[in-house]
């Protein structure tokens, strides 16, 4: 009987022996770290870096060429006032119910003053039908519009009432475009004037169908139609142009009504 169960056990212990794989095939049993009663010891932290005086600072230098600016550049003043296609469009379609006569020009820049200039320029040769822009004018279309119904709603009645009811034909010019700064201001650094954008004209008289050309000048105290005349002239222009000046606002402008269509906000009018 013991004979036979000692059989058994060897044969189970061959059979448990070929189960398992090749000694090299199994992976190497880890030591076990030896157990130690000593405490751990933790790594000292590192003292702070201590802040730099400001003495000891460096100093910050300007480099003009490496900064950089935040955001691209503003296009020209110039470029800013351009009409849309619509805005446009709207307003050559005004110029051609006024009947006004003009021709438009490749875009106007300065070479030397990057603001000035016009993006959509036109040469007016005639304000309205019969009346004529003598020498022609390069401005932008609000100009050559407000010009327009200013001529033909208010000049044309205000010559018929004259004596002997003269037809109004022409008007002679003074400054048209003109990249400079403002005259007369008394500023000491002045901005860029209305002309170097074709938003200003200036009118130095009004020539008729008979007599001479009536100049404008300083008329206060006449008492007669031709001071009424540019009185009625200057006043009405003021419901189309945002500045009117002329014989009294300052010496710059006594031999000439100055008119332009700055853009103001809530529709503020300087009427001097």
């Amino acid at each position: 009987m013991a004979r036979g169960l000692a059989l058994v056990l060897v044969a189970c212990a061959g059979i448990a022996a070929a189960q398992e794989p090749p000694g090299e095939d199994r992976p190497p049993e880890r030591p076990e770290a030896p157990a130690s009663d000593a405490p751990v010891e933790e790594a000292a932290p590192e003292p702070p870096t201590p802040a730099a005086r400001p003495d000891e600072l460096p100093e910050e230098t300007e480099d003009t060429e490496t900064r950089e600016s935040f955001g691209p550049p503003m296009p020209p003043r110039h470029f800013q006032l351009r009409e849309s296609d619509a805005e446009y469009a709207a307003c050559r379609l005004s110029l051609s119910l006024l009947g006004t006569r003009y021709e438009e020009q490749p875009p106007l820049t300065d070479p030397e003053i990057a603001d000035c200039g016009i993006a959509r320029p036109i040469l007016v040769t005639q304000v309205i039908p019969g009346v004529e822009l003598e020498g022609g004018a390069v401005m932008r279309c609000d100009t050559a519009r407000a010009l327009g119904f200013w001529t033909r709603d208010f000049l044309l009645p205000a010559a018929a009432a004259l004596p002997g009811a003269p037809r109004l034909q022409a008007m002679q010019l003074g400054t048209t475009y003109d990249c400079r700064a403002r005259v007369g201001t008394g500023d000491e650094t002045p901005e860029l004037s209305e002309h170097a954008f074709g938003n200003a004209i200036d009118i130095m008289a009004f020539r008729f169908d008979q007599g001479d050309p009536l100049p404008v000048q300083p008329r206060a105290g006449d008492g007669d139609p031709h001071e009424a005349f540019q009185r009625a002239a200057r006043a009405t222009a003021c419901l189309w142009f945002t500045t009117v000046m002329g014989p009294g606002s300052n010496a710059a402008h006594d031999d000439h009504l100055h008119l332009d269509v700055i853009p103001r906000p809530s529709g503020w009018r300087l009427c001097d």
